[in-house]
């Protein structure tokens, strides 16, 4: 039992998606038919190496789409990119405390939880019609980015994010 119960679960872990899309419902997304690439406004003076590399996993990835790549004002959708931090806690998980009680009085003491606040990024795509300025889709990846990734890491995983995105783009009929 044990063990069906390990394969079950390792088996549902791997059902989890690597991104969540959203999109608007109602949207007919035959009506696009080109894109071009509108970086935050952070990226617009000096692109980032992260920005750079998301960019060309973009324009590789919807290459084989039926999108073509336009001007910013020709275009019909604009594609959007951020990274959205994520604050994660590392701490000692080890705690201890004593405690005594009686007639109605109590006295304990515990040790503090120590540690740190560090922050991971999480890749953030939008498909905005650029005619109406509404996101009409959009995907976010549950995979992250950290300081310590090595530059060859931090290309493959946002090459990987993107891909998985735009999988899911345009999303199938509901």
């Amino acid at each position: 039992m044990r063990w069906f119960a390990l394969f079950l679960a390792v088996t549902l872990a791997g059902c989890v998606s690597p991104v969540v899309v959203d999109h608007r419902s109602g949207t007919d997304f035959a009506e696009y038919s080109s894109y071009a690439i509108d970086p935050p406004a952070d990226d617009e003076e000096v692109l980032s190496l992260d920005g750079q590399r998301v960019q060309q996993a973009l324009r590789r990835e919807l290459a084989n789409h039926p999108l073509q790549s336009a001007g910013k004002d020709q275009a019909d959708m604009l594609v959007r990119y951020r990274f959205v931090p994520v604050e994660k806690f590392q701490g000692s998980g080890v705690q201890f405390g004593f405690g005594w009680f009686g007639r109605g009085y109590g006295l304990s003491t515990s040790t503090p939880v120590e540690g740190e606040t560090y922050k991971e990024y999480k890749l953030q795509v939008a498909m905005v019609d650029r005619a109406t300025k509404d996101v009409v889709w959009e995907a976010t990846s549950r995979d992250t980015l950290y300081e310590e990734l090595s530059s060859q890491r931090r290309a493959e995983r946002i090459d990987k994010m993107v891909a998985e995105m735009l999988k899911r783009y345009p999303p199938a009929a509901s």
